[in-house]
């Protein structure tokens, strides 16, 4: 698999990115089912923005998508080293820094903002953690990427009622756990709180840890530096924290650079009674 992986991402990422983009202008993937539930997620979240103004964001939107497609195929097949040389600089790292000092633990809340294995290479590179991530539907993927996360001591577990518990666990030794907030939880895991002004079914379990266990909370995200540069984005929790606080947090992240963040992911699948499903 890993040989595999190499071979499609031969390129660099920055003549890769470069060649994307110059593809892109003629594929028509705005007839694509991702485009169109990107074109919604827009929609819904930038109501103020002109019809063109949408449209316009959902095509860089999916441009940005394709290009960090092929970032996580470049990651997944290579060191996390490699993978440090690609990232020009880290805005606020001491937000990091100093708790991963004084060794008392740290609950990181990741976003999905392009290559979501960029990002967990380069923290994994800082420090070991304990994760959960949705396990892929093809086996010899999920392995290859379930190794390739566990490198350096790391450790991930699949999302569910004993992965939870393997993140409180960690936590309550000290150690570095991470997951991403911004996903539709599992019926039960989750509640309902406002992101980009409608209701959204949030989990709930970033703010669960972090109050039970008065750990520090720091949410991070993998942006562009550049048209072909990477950055990596820390940011500290509000003193509140609440679902509510956590995705407003998120949503001012994205509103930095919102053709970065992973706009085809059906984020309002599950809408509370007295609002329409929208996709």
């Amino acid at each position: 698999m890993r040989v595999f992986l190499f071979l499609a991402s031969l390129l660099p990422l920055k003549p890769a990115k470069k060649i994307i983009r110059g593809l892109m202008v003629l594929f028509p993937f705005q007839r694509l089912e991702a485009y169109k539930i990107t074109l919604i997620n827009i929609s819904t979240c930038f109501p103020n923005l002109s019809t063109d103004e949408k449209e316009s964001l959902a095509k860089r939107s999916f441009v940005e998508t394709a290009c960090s497609f092929y970032e996580t195929l470049y990651s997944l097949s290579r060191s996390p080293k490699k993978i440090s040389q690609n990232i020009l600089r880290v805005d606020n790292k001491y937000l990091m820094s100093q708790p991963l000092r004084a060794g008392g633990g740290l609950i990181i809340s990741g976003i999905h903002n392009r290559s979501v294995d960029v990002l967990l290479q380069w923290i994994n590179s800082q420090t070991p953690t304990v994760g959960i991530y949705k396990p892929i539907k093809n086996k010899i993927a999920d392995a290859h990427v379930k190794k390739h996360r566990e490198q350096l001591k790391s450790k991930v577990y699949s999302t569910s009622y004993k992965g939870v518990k393997e993140l409180f666990k960690a936590i309550n030794k000290n150690k570095v756990i991470i997951m991403a907030s911004d996903q539709v939880p599992q019926d039960g895991m989750g509640e309902y709180a406002k992101f980009f002004g409608r209701e959204a079914y949030t989990t709930t379990l970033i703010p669960s840890l972090a109050n039970k266990t008065r750990k520090p909370l720091l949410y991070i995200g993998l942006f562009s530096a550049s048209e072909n540069s990477l950055k990596i984005s820390c940011k500290e929790a509000p003193e509140e924290t609440s679902i509510q606080s956590m995705n407003k947090t998120m949503q001012e992240m994205i509103l930095n650079c919102p053709e970065d963040y992973s706009w085809e992911y059906k984020r309002f699948k599950k809408p509370p009674e007295n609002l329409d499903y929208p996709y």
